[in-house]
């Protein structure tokens, strides 16, 4: 068996090949992140990485583990979780809207689904048996991985953490159906980012009621991220504020209520008040004197102005529920329309995880230590997904090799890591 990752030590856009016996599979097929200034891969890249495959496998639908699905030949099957597909479709259907997505449309349309637990059935799984667990993740039905092949079995985590609301079942849900593993293929996105405040998010829920006392709050977040969204959603009905929602923003709540709403009502999107027209007299009067929570999103810039501005509002409040290291100028990561609304709010901005309200979507270092202690890899660890000069605490992981170039373990297992 041979397991090649590409673009292991950055984060975001890397790709994991697993082949044996004439089976090939993929996973994840991730474009880079903003500021990255590497090359992106090619369509023909991509075409040539994944020709021959049997199977690709995504974990979740974040651009940088997603992006170039598109690229991949339409008669290899691509898998994905049904609730992740849903959000995709939305999103492509809403940016149609600005150009031409129908490729990325027909692309997503023609994946099939997984489900929890149980394995994925695709031509040549007899030789590589791929089973999918659901993860807590900044990402609405994000996986990680159970992979046998060549008597061995392997943990691909994909991206994950411990303190989202679904984080308490990360570690019965391993212990139950994972157990021991031979090889842990492991994000480390948080392992050059230890200086970061790690909160829960029920944690963010409780600050975000506090900052209701400020009748009129935008909230900067992601909009596919239901467990933030969650904790608006709740704060707003604990302090009888309006939870504001424009079209595009409802229709990924619905989809959140479908797939989730039946099994926590947290996660069941039912005091949603769709903003059709921000200028309707009747709506400028009903948002002005109950007081509002809207989430909004970096191009909503002009639609935040305007609101501030027909409402009247005097004291308008921003919760900035973002990685601040977008809102940091002097990075070439910075997102320039984030800068730019947060500027409408001079200082009346809760910032973050400086203040509690953000956290990581990812495994906190700590998490990342015990995850190794309780799979105990007898092969070791390959960490993806972190920053080049990041490295895993040795006296965590303990005895653990960590892989972090190409080497052959056995005449079972070849690994190369680029």
């Amino acid at each position: 068996m041979e397991i090649k990752i590409h673009r292991a030590n950055q984060i975001g856009g890397y790709i994991t090949v697993i082949e044996h016996g004439g089976c090939k599979i993929v996973i994840d097929l991730g474009c880079n992140l903003p500021g990255n200034s590497n090359v992106e891969l090619s369509r023909e890249e991509i075409a040539e990485l994944t020709k021959d495959a049997n199977a690709v496998f995504y974990t979740h639908y974040h651009g940088d583990h997603i992006g170039l699905h598109h690229f991949v030949d339409i008669k290899v099957p691509q898998f994905i979780g049904t609730g992740a597909k849903d959000v995709m479709i939305c999103k492509y259907n809403t940016l149609t809207k600005h150009g031409d997505y129908s490729e990325e449309i027909k692309s997503v349309e023609s994946m099939m689904p997984y489900y929890v637990g149980k394995p994925i059935m695709y031509d040549g799984c007899e030789k590589i048996k791929v089973t999918p667990y659901l993860v807590s993740h900044s990402a609405f039905d994000a996986y990680m991985f159970k992979i046998e092949c060549n008597g061995l079995k392997i943990l691909h985590t994909g991206d994950f953490r411990r303190h989202g609301y679904l984080g308490k079942g990360l570690f019965p849900m391993l212990s139950r159906y994972v157990g021991v593993v031979d090889l842990l293929i492991t994000e480390g996105t948080m392992l050059g980012r230890t200086q970061e405040t790690v909160i829960t998010e029920n944690d963010i829920r409780l600050n975000v009621i506090s900052a209701m006392k400020h009748k009129h709050v935008f909230a900067l977040c992601s909009s596919t991220d239901i467990d933030r969204l969650a904790s608006f959603h709740a704060a707003c009905k604990e302090t009888e504020r309006v939870f504001v929602a424009d079209s595009y923003q409802k229709e990924v709540l619905d989809v959140f209520t479908k797939h989730a709403g039946e099994k926590s009502n947290l996660f069941s999107f039912d005091k949603v008040f769709e903003l059709h027209s921000y200028k309707n007299e009747n709506v400028v009067r009903y948002l002005k004197d109950k007081g509002f929570l809207m989430p909004v999103r970096s191009g909503m810039l002009p639609l935040i102005r305007n609101m501030i501005e027909l409402y009247q509002l005097d004291e308008p409040w921003l919760v900035y529920s973002m990685w601040n290291g977008y809102a940091d100028e002097e990075k070439d990561y910075a997102n320039d329309d984030i800068i730019a609304i947060r500027k409408l709010f001079g200082n009346r901005i809760l910032d973050g995880s400086r203040e509690g309200f953000h956290t990581s979507g990812h495994a906190d270092v700590e998490t990342l230590a015990e995850i190794c202690s309780l799979v105990k890899p007898r092969i070791g660890v390959i960490p993806i997904h972190k920053d080049e000069c990041s490295r895993f605490d040795m006296d965590k992981v303990k005895a653990f090799k960590v892989f972090t170039k190409t080497v052959s373990v056995s005449d079972k297992l070849n690994i190369v890591i680029e």
